[in-house]
């Protein structure tokens, strides 16, 4: 099941994926805590894992909340990422008149790795895409089983992500813009705005 919370500075998306066993992960961290905690504690679900798609401001801002709140979970993200996530000119955090460093223990991915939630027939798997572009740890999660894929501000129901940035590059986004448009059938649910399926 994937619940979505819109909300935040700029109105950016945070997910609940959770399984039938009530295994969770919670995907970005820009909308505060509370109505996401209400939805886990109802549900009665096990957050497993606290994963960034990437390292910016509106996506992260709440991140030492939700890692206070599940203190269990692993906290994820991509290993060129872990930069970004540090550099407050890097996660934007400056042009909001902060400087802050979000880096709360992030244990670091690389393409291809998989997370792996339990479920009733088996695990639900998502694999790590690197897909950078918007920053240069960007990564998108996809569950074959399911054909879903986690896009973060990779891809948009109707666009892509900013490549004016700091760690962007507009030469890796078409890369991993050709990459993910691979993925016929597959739904995506970005990182701001609506599903859509590429």
């Amino acid at each position: 099941m994937i619940k979505t919370f819109s909300g935040g500075l700029l109105d950016s998306n945070t997910y609940v994926y959770s399984t039938d066993t009530g295994c969770a992960m919670i995907i970005d961290f820009g909308v505060p805590l509370e109505r996401v905690k209400q939805y886990v504690d109802e549900n009665k679900l096990t957050v497993e894992y606290l994963v960034s798609t990437h390292g910016h401001y509106d996506h992260i801002n709440y991140v030492g909340d939700y890692k206070k709140a599940f203190p269990n979970a692993k906290i994820l993200c991509h290993v060129d990422e872990l930069e970004v996530i540090r550099d407050p000119e890097g996660n934007l955090s400056v042009f909001f008149g902060l400087s802050n460093s979000y880096d709360v223990g992030y244990q670091a991915l690389n393409d291809g790795d998989v997370i792996s939630l339990e479920n009733s027939e088996g695990s639900a798997d998502f694999t790590v895409i690197h897909a950078p572009g918007h920053t240069s740890g960007c990564m998108c999660l996809y569950a074959p089983s399911e054909k879903i894929m986690f896009t973060g501000d990779v891809l948009f129901a109707c666009g892509y992500g900013r490549v004016d940035l700091k760690y962007a590059s507009p030469r890796d986004m078409a890369a991993s813009l050709k990459r993910l448009y691979t993925y016929k059938g597959v739904k995506i649910y970005p990182g701001h705005g609506g599903s859509a399926s590429i």
